[in-house]
């Protein structure tokens, strides 16, 4: 006797000019079956024909499209045209992080890597874990989330010249017109930052309330400046997608992972498993903090660093957390933050 099907789902394994998709069930005795895979181009024309692909397989399963979903790992933004297509049209589309899905693999498993596989296995993990649905992020933001992401390229490149121009002019044999040629390319990037960082405010002032919030946290938190904030808030979209502290730590790598079993105690540190665009200006804004001895968050800085013999990394990556979670608890609850209940809190539960 024939088993009946009790949860379908689609896995996509995607690259950059093709991808693998992946048509799958759970039966009734909880066993997982493939029922068809194909391989598509990644152009618009193989996303058209996938989502043909797509409707057949679920016209003849007789499936409303809310009855599966489909997943696929993060890849850059490879996957960003299926994504938005899958949306656009009603489905039920999922996101997961690559690391994820490659303990999820190792833990079935699937020991041999190739597309179909990898799809095949992402489509079990669509089955058997009922991953998030993902949503898109509001325009505005995503259009200033990639301004902000070319900054931050930018100011790397200015790094980088700035370091060459310093080390020229101390060099033995040197031209001038290296010199020369250093400086008028870093003239040319400040000028493009300080382009990028105009428009910036610009789509931020575009949404009142959402400015409002930005600049409430800004001028309220001593140490903070506009373009950190609004990284955050851009990175996190403005944390809409997040319900506690734990899982924006997580999400920024700010966690903390341990190792330790048994009489063996490792060293504990943070995941880095997240978004560095946030962990690379709150890190900025701490060394402002520390050069300017802003309090109250330089008091944590120093104790941090006493507790722990002088190791800076350590108090520094706590004070990003703190001030994280601060502009988070700020942006939730819209308010500008008060100096008097922070230190009250501090006096009941101790940093």
């Amino acid at each position: 006797m024939d088993e009946k099907y009790l949860r379908f789902g689609v896995g996509l394994d995607i690259s950059k000019s093709t991808f693998d998709a992946s048509f799958g069930v759970i039966l009734t005795s909880n066993q997982y079956k493939v029922i068809r895979t194909k391989k598509f181009k990644n152009t618009p024309a193989g996303v058209k024909a996938f989502l043909v692909w797509l409707e057949q397989n679920r016209a003849k399963n007789k499936l409303e499209k809310t009855d599966f979903k489909i997943l696929m790992e993060v890849t850059g933004v490879y996957h960003e045209s299926v994504l938005y297509s899958l949306y656009r049209n009603g489905y039920q589309a999922c996101l997961e992080l690559g690391a994820r899905v490659k303990h999820y693999l190792n833990a079935i498993g699937q020991k041999s890597k190739n597309d179909k596989k990898d799809s095949i296995g992402i489509n079990r993990m669509a089955c058997e874990l009922s991953p998030k649905l993902w949503k898109p992020i509001c325009e505005n933001i995503l259009n200033i989330r990639s301004l902000l992401r070319h900054r931050k390229g930018l100011v790397k490149s200015k790094t980088r010249l700035e370091n060459q121009l310093h080390a020229n002019r101390y060099s033995e044999v040197k031209d001038p017109e290296v010199e020369k040629s250093l400086k008028k390319l870093i003239e040319q990037l400040k000028k493009e930052i300080k382009r990028i960082e105009i428009r910036a405010a610009q789509l931020s002032k575009s949404d009142a309330d959402f400015h409002r919030k930005v600049l409430q946290i800004t001028k309220s938190v001593f140490g903070l400046g506009f373009i950190s904030v609004l990284t955050v808030i851009s990175e996190t979209n403005g944390f809409q997608e997040f319900r506690n502290r734990k899982q924006l730590e997580s999400y920024a790598g700010l966690d903390i992972v341990e190792n330790s079993s048994g009489v063996f105690s490792g060293k504990t540190k943070i995941s880095k498993k997240g978004n560095a665009n946030i962990r690379t200006v709150l890190y900025m804004s701490v060394l402002t903090i520390v050069r300017s001895k802003t309090k109250p968050y330089y008091n944590l800085y120093s104790r941090l660093m006493e507790r722990n013999g002088g190791i800076s990394k350590k108090a520094n990556i706590a004070v990003q957390r703190k001030l994280l979670l601060i502009i988070y608890t700020l942006w939730k609850k819209d308010e500008a933050f008060d100096i008097n209940h922070y230190e009250n809190l501090k006096e009941v539960v101790p940093a």
